[in-house]
């Protein structure tokens, strides 16, 4: 059976496929042109005009940043607690194996 990771990985190839395939279908909005077909006179090539946004740019909107509750971090206390016990032990072991050794 195929790991997480691979099927992760699969999953996201077919949809990088899947946009690839959308966008060959796509006119190219890049040139800022507008093609006519070749039966008619082609006239002078317009540019594209920007969508104006609603907001105006005298208004700055602020952004509540994200809260980041205690609930999300509840793992790191006892992790440390952890990792500063083995520590210590491995420090008095260090010592110990000093005065036996040396």
């Amino acid at each position: 059976m195929a790991k997480k990771s691979r099927r992760a990985a699969a999953r996201y190839s077919q949809l990088s496929k899947a946009k690839k395939k959308k966008q060959r279908g796509r006119p190219s909005i890049q040139t800022g042109m507008v093609s006519a077909p070749e039966s008619q006179e082609i006239a002078e090539p317009r540019p594209i005009k920007p969508p104006v946004s609603k907001t105006t740019p005298t208004t700055p909107r602020a952004r509540p940043e994200p809260k980041r509750s205690a609930a999300t971090y509840q793992y790191v206390r006892a992790d440390l607690k952890r990792l500063g016990i083995l520590a210590g032990m491995m420090i008095i072991i260090l010592i110990v194996l000093t005065f036996v050794l040396g």
